[in-house]
């Protein structure tokens, strides 16, 4: 049950993922990968592409935190259920901080270990993925359901629900709308859950349209989903006859070999091969440093930053910065997610951490 409480989240956290969306051309950006066929594990994998790093980092969020889906008129506001960990775009929201007046509303209040979100996993298993879509064009504010801002969006499926079927019922309760004024929030959901259940959720035209079921595996961004599923239609394997697979960076490439990949991988012997197979994946569909989208103005390069996998049935998740030779992983099981327990932080581009850092995770002082 959400409980209604008071918190104060500044309206100016709207700024910190709109500001590099503004400069950036959006059909580029990401790929999730969902492989819940095999016998040993259930397991999703991302990849974070982009024209800059954000300078992100790891949070493990305990149980008890009261939140807001956005200050003003009819705010969706709760108090987590479920511990998580997310990945935050931490070093861009203290540049944004920096860059405001000290005595704002937003600088004393701007959380840059929680705002923007992009990507985690909670105790229960429910993972969520946010992917750019420049199609995204978000319903009219009807102030009759209570608002969750698109940057809290992660955070409220993640501190709210354990299933797919639970987080799907309670979106269509609310509304995901940004500020009147403000620039288009571009983004789709990904959501699974350690049953291998997938939804993916748009808002397209001023509505939300939920794709719910098993078979959603792959998303990548622009066009929107059900054009991705056409274009697919056209290979072999998925009712077409088209034999060679197309080897560019662009979106509709990246969903393409996804899902051929994705359908051809064997059945791994034990769950460690498992996130290996699916690693092999995510990396054919990554994007590499100086590769140059042709389709988009100015041939922009929009490589990949970082790539994750998250176990879903055991509830570990699995972390590769692509300029580290380093990969880590955090066990959730074995972390206090009690509430009252602090929030704590890891820096995933140290040189210095390799393989399990689930206890090298750094407290944050209360109010921090």
């Amino acid at each position: 049950m959400l409980k209604m409480t008071k918190t104060s989240v500044p309206i100016s956290v709207a700024g910190l993922l709109i500001i590099p969306l503004m400069f950036a051309d959006l059909g580029a950006a990401c790929s999730r990968i969902l492989w819940n066929t095999n016998t040993q594990a259930v397991l999703v994998a991302r990849s974070m592409d982009w024209s800059a790093p954000f300078g992100d980092r790891l949070v493990l969020n305990p149980r008890g935190i009261h939140m807001q889906g956005w200050p003003g008129e009819s705010p969706a506001t709760w108090i987590s259920r479920y511990g998580s960990i997310t990945v935050v775009p931490y070093a861009f929201s203290l540049a944004f901080l920096k860059s405001l007046d000290s005595g704002s509303n937003a600088a004393r209040n701007l959380d840059p270990l929680a705002d923007g979100s992009s990507e985690g996993m909670n105790e229960k298993g429910l993972a969520a993925h946010l992917l750019a879509l420049e199609a995204t064009a978000y319903e009219k504010r009807d102030t009759g359901k209570p608002r969750v801002h698109p940057a809290r969006l992660l955070r409220y499926v993640l501190d709210n629900f354990s299933t797919v079927k639970d987080a799907v019922a309670a979106l269509q309760t609310i509304q995901v709308v940004p500020l009147v004024g403000e620039t288009v929030y571009p983004q789709h959901m990904a959501l699974d859950d350690a049953t291998g259940d997938s939804a993916i959720i748009e808002f397209l035209d001023g509505r939300m349209e939920i794709h719910h079921g098993r078979e959603h595996t792959v998303l990548t961004n622009d066009p929107p989903y059900p054009d991705q599923q056409e274009n697919l239609s056209r290979y072999a394997g998925f009712g077409g006859v088209r034999e060679e697979l197309p080897g560019g960076v662009e979106s509709l490439d990246r969903f393409v070999r996804a899902a051929t990949f994705l359908k051809t991988l064997p059945e791994p012997k034990d769950r460690t091969e498992a996130v290996a197979f699916l690693s092999s994946v995510i990396r054919n569909v990554s994007v590499p440093f100086g590769a140059v989208y042709h389709s988009l103005p100015g041939s922009p390069t929009y490589p990949t930053w970082w790539t994750a996998v998250s176990d879903l049935k055991n509830r570990t998740f699995f972390f590769h910065m692509t300029r580290s030779l380093n990969a880590l992983w955090v066990h959730l099981d074995k972390v206090d997610f009690a509430a009252g327990s602090p929030r704590r932080v890891l820096d995933p581009g140290r040189n210095d951490l390799a393989g399990d850092v689930t206890n090298r995770f750094e407290p944050v002082p209360a109010g921090g």
